[in-house]
């Protein structure tokens, strides 16, 4: 035995002699089964440290996982996010181009029946030029014969 453990062991007899009022001496059983118990939970510490260490790599290995999956799904949000932003950008400017088509042909429209009221008045003041220079013209003839 080492200075330590005798030192412990002398420990373990006083705190029992002061508490129960027994003395016990280096080889008995009770101390052997103090030992036998240190020994168990020695054992039993380096088993839950395996236990703690195999807990920690699958945990560690899990949230690994875990962040790809999320990175995966984050990733396929912003894509389906981007491609309706996409569309939708394509149905405003669409719908956009349809206003402006709307707006021009209307304004064509209009501008054409300006043009054709315009070619209707002047046609029909063409006429009118044509019935004045007709008058005119007989006027003159008779003119011409009556002096």
């Amino acid at each position: 035995m080492t200075t330590i453990e005798r030192d412990h062991c002398s420990k373990i007899i006083e705190r029992v002699a002061a508490k129960h009022g027994i003395a016990l001496t280096d080889d008995d059983p009770i101390l052997m089964i103090h030992t036998l118990n240190e020994i168990l939970l020695e054992e039993n510490n380096k088993a839950h440290q395996v236990l703690l260490n195999n807990f920690r790599s699958t945990l560690e290995e899990n949230i690994s996982l875990w962040s790809q999956a999320t990175e995966n799904k984050a990733n396929t949000l912003l894509q389906a996010s981007s491609r309706n932003t996409h569309l939708l950008t394509e149905q405003i400017i669409n719908a956009c181009f349809e206003s402006i088509d709307q707006k021009i042909a209307s304004g064509f429209n209009e501008k054409i029946k300006e043009v054709s009221t315009l070619a209707q008045s002047t046609r029909q003041a063409a006429i009118i030029n044509l019935l004045a220079t007709g008058l005119f013209f007989i006027a003159v003839l008779v003119m011409v014969l009556v002096f």
